[in-house]
């Protein structure tokens, strides 16, 4: 039996930890029944500057990207490989592109009940294919009740203490010089960058519970 800790960093507002999550997920359904496997998120801002009433995405992003013709070209890219992934990635001219800080305080929270994936899984998807606002705090306790946290569990995402650790989380995270989402710290020893395809996370796997069962 191989145990397998999977350090997930990412933000739920980032596509390609969207897509990277999904990759792994459908390699974790190959690796079988001899691995126990222990998937924790961690907090990244991928917007950090945005601010807490969050901003228009198409007005904020393209001037990220130099231009709404960038903008527009990542965007349609993002769409194709989406669709090769089973995930439907939707835009419009109303999007809000949201501050996730509270959003990494729910996730905290869920964690303390077992409900981070789900809640995460069901914050990707309220995002980027039903176009919510994941910054408002009704959407996010929507979303929370939806997958089974119960009220005690939002209340701790609204405590200080709550906002403390998730702040501390990210600044550790940025002492250690991780600058980008998606990054899977596993069995804290190895660090994987990026949302690989199935066949490289599976081979990924693989290598390294081996290497910990030898050690």
């Amino acid at each position: 039996m191989a145990d397998l800790r999977i350090d997930i960093i990412s933000d739920v507002v980032c596509p390609w930890s969207y897509l990277g999550y999904t990759r792994l997920k459908q390699a974790i359904e190959q690796l079988g029944d001899n691995y126990r496997i222990d998937i924790r998120w961690q907090p990244f801002e991928l917007h950090p500057d945005i601010s807490p009433e969050g901003e228009d995405r198409e007005a904020y992003l393209s001037k990220r990207f130099g231009s709404q013709e960038r903008l527009n070209e990542a965007t349609h890219a993002l769409q194709q490989v989406g669709i090769e992934n089973g995930i439907t990635f939707n835009f419009s001219e109303k999007d809000r592109l949201p501050n996730t800080k509270l959003a990494h305080q729910f996730i905290l929270a869920a964690s303390k009940v077992d409900l981070s994936t789900p809640l995460v899984v069901a914050l990707f998807n309220a995002h980027f294919t039903l176009g919510q606002d994941i910054g408002k705090k009704t959407k996010l306790e929507e979303i929370a009740l939806s997958i089974g946290m119960k009220e005690s569990d939002i209340q701790y995402a609204y405590d200080p203490k709550a906002r403390a650790i998730v702040d501390k989380k990210i600044a550790r995270l940025t002492s250690l010089d991780i600058t980008s989402a998606p990054t899977y710290v596993i069995n804290d020893k190895y660090m994987i960058h990026g949302a690989h395809s199935p066949e490289d996370f599976l081979k990924i796997l693989n290598d390294i519970a081996e290497k910990s069962l030898l050690a």
